[in-house]
């Protein structure tokens, strides 16, 4: 699990932010409601790749925190967490770099 710190931004929304996410990587990535509990949204990329992130607003701090996942309960069975680290790796340095560099998070 990663956290990135983004400028304060209170009035964001987790569903402001997920479709900042969706326009950002349209045609490349499908950005889904996350089906499950700690997270608000996942960018997926397949059944097996995927990242999986939540808007934590607190006073004086808005973040992201996001980790790489399996975005299918199967596909979680079948990698199990080592194998799937290798699959998320990827895809979860795309997430980073693209809230380090979106103007909407400045």
């Amino acid at each position: 699990m990663a956290v990135k710190t983004i400028a304060h931004k209170p009035g964001l929304t987790k569903e402001q932010a997920q479709e900042i996410f969706a326009k950002q990587f349209e045609g490349k990535y499908k950005v889904e409601d996350f089906k499950g509990l700690f997270r608000d949204f996942t960018v997926v990329k397949n059944p097996f790749t995927g990242v999986a992130l939540k808007l934590e607003q607190s006073e004086g701090e808005t973040k992201f925190v996001y980790s790489g996942l399996a975005p299918r309960w199967w596909a979680r069975l079948l990698l199990g967490g080592l194998i799937g680290f290798l699959f998320w790796n990827r895809i979860t340095n795309e997430v980073e770099a693209f809230i380090d560099s979106a103007p909407e998070f400045k």
